[in-house]
């Protein structure tokens, strides 16, 4: 009796680690919907990832845009993926520790045209166009990224919904912005690398903060195997989820069957 009694006990903990927003019916109209990710970028074409051009493509192509903020040195709310410049631009320094005005200097993937915009300039150009899916990066201002991010909002007449893998910021929402729909993004454990420890990892990966921020939804890494957080979240919470990085037809019929958010680039067959 006491070892089934402690077994129930651990069981019990368990799904309340993990258990999501109970008002999951707020997230029914986005069910199923399909967002570019970082915009409609194309390198053949020249367009260039988390740029007015990629955002602007995925507007014509009629689809939603996820895009990815956070800080420069001089506290600007920029649109940018990576914690560090190497990738797009050459240059080995992190973002938050260059000006924007730097950032603005910096050509992106060899492209002479192609800047890094900040978020203002991204709302003024896709006026409600298109559904935007925030991803708010996490960083060491993230209590001022949150309240930067929706005094811009202020006002903003189109869909948005956001997103981070700090359940910190997901908590943010549910405290301070109880309205805006928020996701919990995770990968397995190995996905976190250096990043954090083991422990650290084993937690996130398994969704165990989710008490903090109670998500409305939960953005899973598609292309891991044994993955076994969102198969969890589906069969024991029937949890609204996104699904990235989709890049092949039968992975986005799969996504599509499920009814999940679709976050793709570069489909092929």
């Amino acid at each position: 009796m006491p070892f089934i009694a402690v077994a129930c006990a651990l069981i019990a903990l368990w799904l309340f680690l993990i258990w999501p927003n109970p008002g999951r019916g707020r997230m029914a109209a986005w069910r199923g919907r399909r967002f570019a990710h970082r915009g409609l970028h194309d390198a053949r074409k020249g367009i260039v990832e988390n740029t007015p051009d990629a955002f602007e493509a995925a507007c014509q192509a009629g689809v939603g845009i996820e895009l990815d903020i956070q800080f420069t040195r001089d506290m600007r709310v920029v649109v940018f993926h990576d914690d560090d410049l190497a990738r797009l631009t050459g240059d080995s320094r992190m973002v938050r520790d260059v000006t924007l005005e730097e950032l603005r200097a910096m050509p992106l993937s060899g492209v002479r045209t192609a800047r890094v915009p900040t978020l203002a300039e991204v709302l003024r150009q896709v006026d409600g166009r298109a559904p935007l899916l925030i991803e708010l990066k996490n960083g060491r201002a993230n209590d001022r990224l949150c309240r930067a991010l929706m005094e811009q909002l202020r006002g903003y007449r189109g869909e948005y919904i956001v997103e981070s893998f700090s359940p910190l910021i997901v908590r943010w929402f549910k405290k301070r912005a109880p309205e805006v729909m928020r996701g919990q993004l995770v990968c397995p454990l190995s996905g976190y690398g250096k990043a954090i420890n083991a422990l650290g990892g084993f937690v996130l990966a398994n969704l165990l903060l989710n008490a903090l921020g109670r998500p409305d939804f939960v953005a899973y890494d598609v292309n891991a195997v044994r993955f076994f957080a969102p198969k969890a979240q589906r069969a024991l919470f029937r949890t609204p989820m996104a699904a990235w990085t989709v890049n092949t037809m039968p992975v986005a019929a799969l996504v599509e069957a499920r009814g999940e958010m679709c976050i793709f680039e570069r489909i092929r067959p």
